[in-house]
């Protein structure tokens, strides 16, 4: 009994020790030099992201009122993200960090271990997309739908592995505009499909677009990393109206009658970069 209980003094002991050592180093270290960091990321890119960011009162650090914007205005706006570390996995050996971002009036959660063999865990719920930005000023485009998400991602010797599974409920959007073209306006859309990702790289699984009158389905291969923003995007928009449909919007199907591959079947090309996505 003697043994066990000194063990356990032990492990108490270097538990507390390791605990005053993150608090220490988290109430040193500079939330300055962190945002000069992100900014040099973003800038590349031609992003900026304010506010500058605060620690919190559990080892962590907050945005309020995060704005994501570019030279043409806001991109993404969060009501507060959250990144911290969990403690308890540390203890273990396991290097966690939680991130939490409120988006409207969803959420968004995704927890990221830097070792171990699950390496991305993912979820959102009740996020609208009219309430991000992003649409409207790089599409120039009204759009709403509810997001609701779940994803795994398995860490293994040649990359992340897994898939995010997705789905949008009374998905609707107008004027939006890929270059010269327009694409068709749309309400009342179910949208589900799937990203996947294979030895570090992602592919959009086919998610379609299915609504009275109309059926679409888009898919292709998806930038990811630092420089997401401005890679190549390379994607494909199937779009197959019904003939009522068609003759309701026939001046947008006239213009996109270059991609007509069979009778009332339009195959889309969509390129450019995420910032810039342009049909050509």
């Amino acid at each position: 009994m003697k043994k066990f209980a000194g063990i356990a003094r032990v492990a108490a002991f270097v538990s507390g020790a390791v605990l005053l050592f993150i608090v220490f180093m988290y109430l040193s270290f500079p939330t300055a030099q962190i945002d000069r960091v992100i900014s040099a990321a973003l800038a590349s890119q031609g992003l900026t992201l304010l506010p500058a960011v605060h620690k919190t009162l559990l080892p962590g650090l907050a945005w309020d009122d995060l704005s994501l914007a570019d030279s043409r205005g806001e991109l993404l706006h969060c009501r507060r993200l959250q990144l911290r570390p969990l403690l308890l996995p540390l203890l273990m050996g396991k290097a966690v960090i939680s991130s939490g971002a409120a988006i409207g009036r969803g959420e968004l959660d995704l927890v990221y271990a830097l070792n171990g063999k699950e390496a991305v865990t993912l979820s959102t719920d009740g996020v609208n997309l009219s309430e991000i930005p992003f649409f409207k000023t790089i599409l120039g485009a009204t759009v709403a739908g509810e997001l609701w998400s779940r994803g795994t991602l398995l860490r293994s010797a040649t990359g992340l592995n897994g898939d995010l599974k997705l789905e949008i409920k009374q998905l609707q959007f107008s004027g939006v505009k890929l270059g010269a073209f327009p694409l068709p306006d749309v309400t009342g859309l179910k949208a589900q499909g799937m990203v996947r990702v294979t030895n570090g790289t992602s592919r959009l699984e086919s998610i379609t677009l299915a609504g009275e009158g109309i059926y679409m389905r888009l898919s292709g291969d998806l930038p990811v990393g630092a420089s997401a923003g401005i890679a190549p995007l390379s994607l494909t928009l199937e779009i197959m109206p019904k003939p009522e449909f068609l003759e309701k919007q026939k001046l947008v199907f006239m213009l996109l009658a270059k991609f007509m591959v069979s009778p009332g079947v339009y195959k889309v090309p969509i390129k450019g970069t995420l910032l810039k996505p342009q049909i050509l």
